[in-house]
């Protein structure tokens, strides 16, 4: 028994590619408990992916499963504290769905990047090297703040907020979860 019909996973995908495109609702993603668990260890794997690609895969995935439960823990106690509980699994799924897509987006980025090196590293004559690494990283930032804008997107909607509200709270999610990570995980 699959988690979502075959008919279902071709809907699935146009809901979350609508969302990446600030175009659709997280209550149009299907109510399953199941489903946000296996996406749960998908977005682990690619992370873990990601960070086989910069050199660090272990690392990685620890750090992919504690920012997974800070970010879903903080979308749960704000739910909770609208009195929207019951718009949790939905809210989650549309986040952990939008953050995959958005890291499938970033692997090429990380591939190109390679392992990470210190500038020190790097000599002078590696000029066109140290220009694509800087566009590289442009392009990383570009994709944060992407997924911020859509975390923040179906915030709004599953709070019933405005804009800026949900994407304060979602910046202050991924502060929440960087300065966590670097203390208990010394990320």
């Amino acid at each position: 028994m699959s988690i979502l019909p075959q008919s279902s996973v071709a809907v699935f995908a146009r809901h979350v590619i609508a969302l990446c495109r600030f175009r659709g609702d997280p209550q149009d993603i299907i109510y399953s408990p199941a489903l946000l668990v296996l996406l749960l260890l998908a977005t682990s794997a690619i992370d873990a992916l990601g960070g086989a690609l910069l050199g660090d895969a272990l690392d990685a995935l620890a750090r992919s499963l504690f920012a997974s439960v800070v970010i879903l823990g903080l979308c749960g106690v704000a739910l909770a504290v609208r009195g929207l509980r019951n718009r949790y699994v939905q809210t989650a799924t549309a986040l952990l769905a939008t953050g995959i897509v958005v890291s499938l987006v970033q692997l090429p980025i990380l591939g190109l990047l390679g392992p990470l090196v210190d500038a020190e590293t790097l000599s002078s004559t590696d000029i066109a090297w140290n220009l694509l690494q800087i566009l590289l990283r442009w392009a990383g930032l570009a994709t944060l703040v992407w997924q911020a804008l859509v975390y923040a997107h179906i915030v709004r909607h599953a709070m019933d907020s405005r804009f800026g509200f949900a994407l304060a709270l979602v910046v202050t999610w991924f502060v929440a979860n960087w300065a966590l990570a670097g203390l208990l995980l010394d990320a």
